[in-house]
């Protein structure tokens, strides 16, 4: 859910000072099969734009359909 993408998120912050591929914040036990890793990174990844609109953290992806890496805010 949004809510767990957040949580997550927010256990990396003081880690977040370079940019991080979204694919490394999905849980281990969401990536053994393609269905959880999909279901995880959509939290991560819904979770990461309400931290934006926060203002805690920034995004950033080169071109459509490239990775997508996060930022914290400092």
């Amino acid at each position: 859910t949004t809510e767990d993408g957040i949580k997550r998120i927010r256990e990396f912050f003081g880690k977040l000072t370079n940019w991080k591929k979204i694919d490394d914040l999905i849980p281990k036990d969401f990536k053994s099969g393609i269905q959880n890793k999909r279901t995880g990174k959509a939290g991560i990844f819904a979770g990461s734009l309400e931290l934006v609109k926060e203002g805690n953290i920034t995004i950033k992806q080169k071109n459509l359909f490239d990775d997508i890496y996060i930022k914290e805010i400092k």
